[in-house]
């Protein structure tokens, strides 16, 4: 079922999933609006029925919350032996089971668990629950049952308003460990304002391919490459209208300041149905986490910290781009001591620091960083003079944007560290 769309609307609250138990197949679900529901129990009208003398009538119920514009998948327990939850992860993959009480409510994440019944009093002393795992429909998917597929999605590593990040591996490939970042925009209308968020992960990967990775540009410097995360692979559909494969080409056509995301229409080749970038996995912590939650940083980590983030900037400078997100959030920090690696990740708000996009209107290039003060959104890391209505998108010196961020309360600074 696709999901109902216009050119300006976002997506309707919609997700699709399968259920995976026992040796059988996944069974494929679709929930549209938070009415929906997918009912588990022993009763025959169950849209996932347990013939099992412990399993209630209606033991349990997936349905859709809405938190902004994403679908969050839920479970609701009815029954009176109780829903048992679980979340593995790689590094805890056999977490203790959950119990849910009657009418509570928990959210599922892929390859999550649920165990029908909880609490089950069998008199032959065998273990009737049976056990489900949720699986999202993500692109490429893996399927163990089949053997088709590429990625085999493991966790969800980090969420941002615009992607999913998935720590997988690559079935094709050695089974490398990949990260994989998911659009939350699927299946968009030929024509839509929100295709510009396909074209921003896009430039994001050809950013990381085309320049700071490059080494056939004479611009490229190891040392310089390796303080960012590498991407690796581009799945949005975006590449074909590239005219030759030319990047600046592709970039001076969808960033003209008249250009309509709304009226143009991606029909020949349409854009990906589920776009998607891959990137090399990266072992190691946020700097956010890091300042907020610790262990700290010692002084010679702060030191090796602050001169490879200023060592980034200047790298980007080689190639005339400008980050325009360089904060805590976005920068890992690979291993301790004064010999750790800083990685810069998301690179979705970099453009080129051409004077012309100073004033450039199109939603491609331009960023709200007025903020929102009922959700108390700040954006300290921003420089002040863009953080009011109808401001640049930065001023010039370009570079000085990223500077601020830099030493801003928002950046990667050796006195919060």
């Amino acid at each position: 079922m696709s999901p109902r769309q216009n050119g300006r609307a976002g997506p309707l609250v919609e997700l699709s999933f399968s259920l995976a138990w026992g040796p059988n197949p996944p069974q494929e679900f679709t929930l549209v609006g938070t009415e929906a529901r997918i009912r588990i129990g022993r009763k025959a009208d169950c849209d996932l029925p347990i013939d099992v003398s412990s399993v209630s009538g209606e033991h349990c119920e997936l349905f859709l919350k809405k938190k902004n514009r994403d679908p969050i998948l839920c479970v609701r327990d009815l029954s009176r032996n109780l829903t048992g939850i679980r979340n593995p992860t790689v590094a805890s993959p056999h977490k203790p089971w959950r119990e849910l009480q009657n009418d509570e409510v928990e959210t599922l994440q892929h390859r999550s668990e649920l165990q029908v019944p909880a609490r089950t009093k069998s008199k032959l002393g065998t273990d009737t629950r049976t056990t489900i795992k949720v699986l999202f429909l993500l692109p490429d998917a893996y399927c163990p049952w089949r053997k088709v597929g590429r990625w085999d999605y493991e966790e969800k590593l980090g969420e941002g308003g615009l992607a999913v990040v998935y720590r997988a591996r690559d079935m094709e490939n050695s089974q490398r460990l990949v990260a994989v970042k998911v659009s939350k925009f699927a299946r968009l209308p030929a024509a839509s304002q929100q295709n510009r968020h396909i074209y921003a992960l896009h430039r994001e990967a050809r950013w990381s391919m085309e320049r700071l990775h490059n080494e056939a540009d004479t611009r490229y410097q190891h040392a310089g490459g390796v303080l960012f995360a590498r991407y690796l692979e581009d799945h949005t559909g975006f590449n074909p209208h590239a005219p030759q494969g030319d990047f600046d080409a592709l970039r001076r056509r969808f960033e003209d300041s008249s250009f309509s995301w709304a009226e143009h229409r991606f029909d020949n080749p349409p854009l990906a149905e589920r776009p998607y970038v891959v990137l090399e996995f990266i072992e190691g912590k946020l700097l956010q986490h890091l300042v907020e939650s610790g262990p700290p940083l010692d002084r010679k980590e702060k030191t090796t910290v602050i001169r490879q983030c200023a060592k980034a900037l200047v790298y980007m400078e080689r190639f005339g781009v400008i980050h325009r997100d360089f904060r805590g959030c976005n920068i890992f920090l690979q291993g301790r001591s004064s010999k750790c690696q800083v990685k810069v990740i998301d690179l979705g708000f970099m453009i080129s620091a051409d004077a012309s996009h100073a004033r450039n209107p199109n939603p491609a290039v331009r960023c709200a960083w007025q903020g929102d003060p009922e959700r108390k959104v700040r954006f300290d890391w921003a420089p002040p003079e863009v953080r009011t209505k109808g401001a640049p998108n930065f001023a010039v010196p370009a570079f000085s944007f990223d500077v601020f961020s830099l030493r801003s309360r928002g950046g990667p600074d050796s006195t919060r560290c």
